[in-house]
């Protein structure tokens, strides 16, 4: 069970490296990772308030304050 665990840890390892995942900016944007899943939930789903992305995606309340502000500001 051990060695599974190993392995699928260097798999998923190897592979968030290879396309960036955890890099500061993603895929060439001006967004992280995780500012990217909150524009795309936001994109997919229409308005939401800001405690059912935070339930959606299971990020920190703050966090998502936080970078929400960031969207108004930039419209």
């Amino acid at each position: 069970m051990e060695d599974a665990i190993a392995t699928i840890r260097g798999f998923n390892r190897f592979y968030t490296r290879f396309i960036g995942a955890l890099n500061a900016r993603f895929l060439g944007s001006d967004l992280s990772l995780a500012e990217t899943r909150l524009l795309f939930e936001i994109a997919q789903t229409g308005p939401l308030l800001a405690s059912d992305l935070q339930s959606r995606l299971a990020m920190d309340a703050g966090f998502v304050s936080r970078v929400l502000g960031r969207f108004e500001e930039r419209g």
